[in-house]
């Protein structure tokens, strides 16, 4: 989640319910949403992967799309454009994964060589240090890329709409939330 939407949201919160104790986590692929089953988490700010659950209420609130990048310094920066999926197959794929075991789901995987990541942070930090390549939100890497830190790989025949991605604001479905969780929601960008 980008921090300067969710900032602009929180003024507005703490000036309507100056009272109101907040606490946040950072969690792994699908933490947040077992924060939310399992122990009273009212609200989550998250991805639902593949799907919105069926004891889950999600309303949609920012689109970004993953966009495949690499290290200016990996061999796959001086590989055309377009990179082939072959061309990726070899390399190390930086993957964002529900745990760090070799059972967990992963997403938009190519390659067979993979070092699995539950904090998107740690994978930016390998990323740029050049271990390998992956798909990252671009609210996160336009910096990188305008400071030529990262590269975008333009992998042929990838349609960018088969890589966007939905973040929601997600709470269960067996429970209302209170005035300031409807507040919040009204509040943050919707992109229903």
């Amino acid at each position: 989640m980008p921090s300067a939407p969710l900032i602009k949201a929180l003024h507005g919160l703490r000036a309507t319910f100056p009272d109101l104790p907040v606490a946040f986590s950072t969690e792994r692929l699908g933490g947040a949403l077992a924060r939310v089953r399992a122990d009273g988490t009212a609200l989550a700010l998250c991805p639902l992967l593949p799907d919105v659950p069926g004891d889950i209420v999600a309303h949609p609130i920012l689109r970004t799309t993953m966009r495949a990048v690499v290290a200016p310094g990996h061999p796959l920066a001086r590989i055309g454009p377009p990179v082939s999926r072959a061309d990726l197959v070899p390399h190390i794929q930086l993957v964002l994964s529900e745990d760090d075991q070799a059972g967990g789901r992963d997403y938009g995987m190519i390659g067979a060589r993979r070092w699995r990541f539950v904090d998107l942070a740690r994978r930016l930090d390998f990323l740029l240090a050049g271990f390998g390549w992956c798909r990252m939100p671009d609210h996160l890497i336009e910096p990188l890329l305008v400071e030529g830190r990262l590269v975008p790989l333009d992998i042929e025949q990838d349609d960018p709409r088969a890589h966007e991605l939905v973040l929601y604001a997600a709470h269960r479905a067996d429970r209302t939330l209170g005035p300031a969780g409807r507040w919040l929601m009204e509040t943050l960008p919707s992109n229903d």
